[in-house]
């Protein structure tokens, strides 16, 4: 009796631990112009997102140049599955990144980024953004507290029969 308790709440530890996959419910960005990585003579004026399915707002565009400074975003718009945003030039050669945030249709957000270069304007220190974290970074307190709950639920559920079998042994 000892052993299946043990074995089940082993089980149930390992299921907390392995959790579900990704969802694929989320909308995901398959295209962009400009596209990730391209290389333009100049800044665009206007960019457009497409999702393969509908988002909804709020939606968010930020856009960062070479310098690692913010570049002016304006009339941002989430219509069906595109999203568009007008941006100001920032007159900077070198490469710039563009993040998105947007609402997928089941109502979790979607963020990502894409990069472009461009090949004229003034000549500045490049500056990188920040690595992006992972989803475990974001939420590694919160994954401790709940496996360290986990844990002592289990705990709690086997003191009983622990009790139970030390009685029956006397």
């Amino acid at each position: 009796m000892h052993n299946v308790v043990l074995r089940v709440a082993l089980l149930g530890i390992a299921l907390l631990l392995v959790g579900s996959g990704p969802a694929s419910a989320h909308a995901s960005l398959v295209g962009s112009d400009p596209e990730d990585g391209a290389s333009l003579p100049t800044s665009p004026s206007t960019f457009a997102f497409t999702f393969n399915e509908n988002v909804g707002n709020p939606a968010y565009v930020s856009v960062t140049a070479p310098n690692g400074s913010k570049v002016d975003v304006s009339a941002v718009r989430a219509v069906d599955n595109r999203v568009t945003a007008t941006v100001a030039d920032a007159g900077q050669k070198g490469r710039y990144t563009v993040a998105y945030r947007v609402v997928s249709a089941d109502g979790h957000p979607v963020e990502g980024t894409i990069r472009y270069s461009t090949t004229t304007g003034r000549t500045v220190k490049q500056v990188d953004p920040p690595e992006e974290e992972t989803f475990i970074h974001r939420h590694s307190a919160h994954l401790f507290w709940g496996i360290l709950a986990a844990a002592a639920a289990i705990a709690l559920l086997l003191a009983p029969l622990r009790r139970r079998d030390d009685t029956r042994n006397t």
